[in-house]
């Protein structure tokens, strides 16, 4: 029940680092697979990871809360300044008017509620004491831009290549992990040598994060223009739809992180409550 309570708030800001369920989905494909090594096969999608310092996106994004509940549009802006800090915008469609501001750092997260003139903000370890889960910048990062990833780091090494197990077919390859806390991690890639989907799960909670549509982004890199989350939970799917414009690499961006003085500084029930009617 309390995964419930606080789903809302998971999936808009991409903070969802717990889950099990529904086994992968399998995405077909007619193009064998060529002959790797394990070391091999994870260099090759590490090497396919598109580069960059920052990474901006104007979006469209939907929700579905709910099996029985209905799909809600809406607009966003995404900035990323690498291993620093992520940026969602939730905007009003048609005005493109800011409402919410989503800030997650490797230290802090941050929800700035422009409607009503207030925020919430607090480190990521009372952050994570707060909703009873282990919160990682770094993975929540590689979530967004198609990378493979280890729990809690800000990149692989050679000397992580080991922790992989591998299993393949002659059309698909998959990359399981398992972090400390007893959350697996299953990274599935085709031909492309690409990541076309990212699972998570432990006990009764499951999340898919499957990357299609890739374009080229401003850097002539490849990049999954169309992301869907799916998180299951007791009873419930829960579906993330976003739809990414042109995707603008290393371009130079500031992100304001200020707080206007007149606003009131809010508790993490009540911003969920403030989400919830978004």
């Amino acid at each position: 029940m309390k995964n419930k309570k606080f789903f809302c708030l998971l999936l808009l800001t991409g903070i969802i680092i717990l889950f099990n369920g529904c086994r992968t989905s399998r995405q077909t494909t007619s193009i064998a697979l060529s002959k790797m090594s394990k070391e091999e096969r994870i260099e090759s999608i590490k090497y396919q990871a598109i580069p960059f310092n920052t990474l901006s996106s104007s979006l469209r994004f939907s929700i579905k809360p709910g099996l029985n509940k209905s799909t809600t549009p809406a607009n966003a802006q995404l900035r990323i300044i690498k291993d620093s800090i992520i940026q969602l915008s939730l905007r009003i469609p048609i005005l493109n008017t800011e409402v919410a501001r989503i800030i997650v750092t490797p230290e802090q997260v941050m929800i700035i509620d422009r409607n009503n003139r207030r925020y919430f903000s607090e480190s990521i370890k009372t952050f994570k004491e707060k909703v009873s889960f282990d919160f990682d910048f770094y993975s929540l990062q590689a979530l967004f831009t198609n990378q493979l990833f280890i729990a809690g780091k800000p990149s692989i090494s050679l000397e992580d290549y080991k922790t992989f197990l591998l299993s393949e077919d002659d059309y698909l390859v998959k990359l399981k992990n398992t972090d400390s806390q007893g959350i697996n991690y299953d990274f599935t890639s085709d031909f492309t040598k690409r990541i076309i989907q990212a699972e998570m799960y432990k006990d009764e909670i499951n999340m898919n994060w499957l990357y299609k549509d890739f374009g080229l982004a401003s850097n002539n890199k490849l990049f999954p223009m169309k992301m869907t989350m799916e998180l299951t939970v007791p009873n419930d799917l829960i579906t993330l739809n976003l739809t990414f414009n042109t995707v603008d690499i290393d371009n130079d961006f500031q992100i304001d992180t200020s707080i206007p003085n007149q606003y009131q500084r809010i508790d993490i029930e009540q911003i969920v409550k403030l989400i919830q009617s978004l």
